[in-house]
């Protein structure tokens, strides 16, 4: 029974699975933005980035901060991409 019951410690983890889930059910765009930003702060903060592998600061920088940049364009995209789509609605 208590393997059941789902830890209230992760309420973060619990909210963004069903945030992704509305964001695809609603087409929130600007969702994804917000996500791909609070995850870098999380990279950021803990110098460690999972993608396909675990890759650390310590351990191996280069490719560290390679990833950190390629997520940071892809979040720039992201939120351009919006305020494109914003801007684009607002003119109609």
């Amino acid at each position: 029974m208590n393997n059941f019951i789902i830890k209230m410690n992760k309420w973060k983890t619990i909210m963004a699975l069903f945030l992704m889930a509305f964001a695809i059910i609603f087409d929130w765009s600007w969702f994804w933005a917000i996500f791909i930003c609070l995850g870098l702060v999380h990279v950021i903060r803990s110098e460690e980035i999972h993608f396909v592998e675990s890759v650390t600061k310590k351990e191996t920088p280069t490719l560290y901060w390679i990833m950190v940049a390629i997520w940071s364009l892809l979040a720039m995209y992201s939120i351009s991409n919006d305020f494109n789509l914003l801007f684009d609605i607002s003119q109609k």
